[in-house]
Parts: structure tokens; C-alpha cells; sequence
């Protein structure tokens, strides 16, 4: 990077982002904070409602969304062929698209495991594959996933989302070395709690049930500072950070 521009390595004009998972959580705030930062968005999404009240409060020419159910893997290359005719390559890749369940051993079923994998992991696969076709993203791009503390951290009754996030910090460090050629970078994020508005929500069922919450030392992360994570990872700040996993998780698994 020229000196020069060492200061606003976080500007993000003529550069385009994709980002899974856009219109709710993480994915709402990284699209916001990327927003902010000049970038152009193409927000995929399967809540179609959220999706418009989204775009609509960015109200930008620069934003392009895209109603899709990431399971529905035939269809995902047909949906980005005509998407990229319209938005032309891409330069980052951002996966913020995930479900979790609960599930003590007795109930655990291979289809469980399945339907968490589909979202949290095969459709983060498929569409790397989909997107880092040398017509699609742009050399020097760079890729990050939402994991979890979960991919290394034991979790009672929380098996099948722990594995799928486990099977995505191998998938990254695998694709890291892959990429290395074309100067692609590939990373994920390791979150601890992060008080999304579903989060808060669930906090607040749980001490009105009287339940013990143990936060980390410096308690939860709130979605800018990981939106501000992603930004990081995504800038030409970061030409040599890749397959790892950052974890955010105010000192929880120290």
C-alpha cells in the first residue's frame, strides 16, 4: 500500500462487497458500517421484508438486494450469474448467514446436523467456490466468515452448531492456502456473545427466569465492534492476515 493512502486503507470506493445474512444482526450492522465506509453492497438475504427495510434505509444506488435461500444450493450459481451481469466482479465476500439449535445428545440426529450444516457451512463452501472463480472476484480480494468461540469451546446441548462452526475455521485454513495464489485472503471471526437484538432479547427471558449470565471480563461484544472487525479484515490493510480466526470475545477464553 502507498504511504499516501495509509490513512484510508478503510475507504472502500469502487470496491464491491457481498454479504450473506445482511438483514438482520452482524450482517445488518456490517452492511451499514460498509455503507458508511463508500463501499457497493450486494445484500443477500431470505427475510425479503427485513431486506427492503434495509435497502430502503440505505437508499443508495450503490446497493443491490437479492432474496435467497442459501440451503437451495442448485440454484445459488444460476441467481449469481444473473447478479454479477449486473454488479460486475466482486471484490470481498463477507458470510454472516447462520443458525444455531440446542440439543442434548439423546435428541442428536443426523439430519439435525444437516440442517445447521447447510447454512452455517456448505452454503459458506459453495458459495467461495461460486465466488472466487476468476471472473467473479477480483485478485487480491479477501473473504470472512462469521464463526464462533463454539469451534474450539465444549457448549452442553449445543453440538451440532459447535461442529458446523469447527468445520468452517478448517474449511478457512484450507482455502487460505488455495487462494495464497491470486493474493486472496481468506479469515474468520471467533464471537463470543455479541448483543444482537435477538441476543438482547434472550438475555432478557433469561433474568427474568431468574438465570445466572456469566459474562466475559469485559462482557459482550456489540455488533459495530465486529462490523468494524470485518471492515478490517475485508481492507487492503490486511494483505497478509489469512486463514486464521480472530476471536472477539471480551476475554472469555483466556
Amino acid at each position: 500500500m502507498d504511504s499516501n493512502d495509509m490513512l484510508n486503507f478503510l475507504d472502500f470506493r469502487e470496491k464491491t462487497i457481498l454479504i450473506t445474512g445482511a438483514a438482520s444482526g452482524i450482517g445488518l450492522e456490517t452492511a451499514k458500517t460498509l455503507h458508511k465506509l463508500n463501499a457497493s453492497l450486494i445484500l443477500l438475504d431470505v427475510n425479503e421484508e427485513a431486506l427492503e427495510i434495509l435497502a430502503a434505509d440505505l437508499n443508495s444506488e450503490r446497493v443491490v438486494p437479492i432474496v435467497c435461500n442459501l440451503s437451495e444450493y442448485d440454484n445459488l450459481n444460476e441467481t449469481l450469474k444473473t447478479l454479477l451481469k449486473q454488479t460486475g466482479p466482486i471484490n470481498g465476500f463477507v458470510h454472516c448467514a447462520g443458525i444455531s439449535s440446542r440439543k442434548p445428545l439423546n435428541v442428536l440426529r443426523p439430519d439435525g446436523f444437516t440442517n445447521v450444516m447447510a447454512v452455517n457451512f456448505f452454503s459458506f463452501e459453495e458459495l467461495t467456490r461460486l465466488l472466487t472463480k476468476r471472473s467473479v472476484m477480483q485478485d487480491g480480494g479477501s473473504i470472512v466468515v462469521m464463526s464462533s468461540v463454539s469451534s474450539f469451546r465444549g457448549y452442553k446441548a449445543k453440538t451440532e452448531y459447535c461442529v458446523s462452526k469447527a468445520a468452517v475455521d478448517a474449511f478457512v485454513r484450507c482455502m487460505a492456502l488455495e487462494l495464497a495464489s491470486r493474493k486472496i485472503r481468506i479469515n474468520s471471526i471467533q464471537a463470543a456473545e455479541v448483543l444482537t437484538p435477538l441476543a438482547r432479547k434472550s438475555r432478557e427471558i433469561a433474568l427474568q427466569m431468574g438465570s445466572e449470565i456469566a459474562d466475559a471480563p469485559l462482557g459482550p461484544s456489540e455488533p459495530y465492534e465486529v462490523a468494524n472487525l470485518i471492515a478490517f479484515l475485508l481492507s487492503d490493510a490486511t494483505r497478509t492476515i489469512t486463514g486464521t480466526g480472530l476471536v472477539i470475545d471480551g476475554g472469555l477464553t483466556v
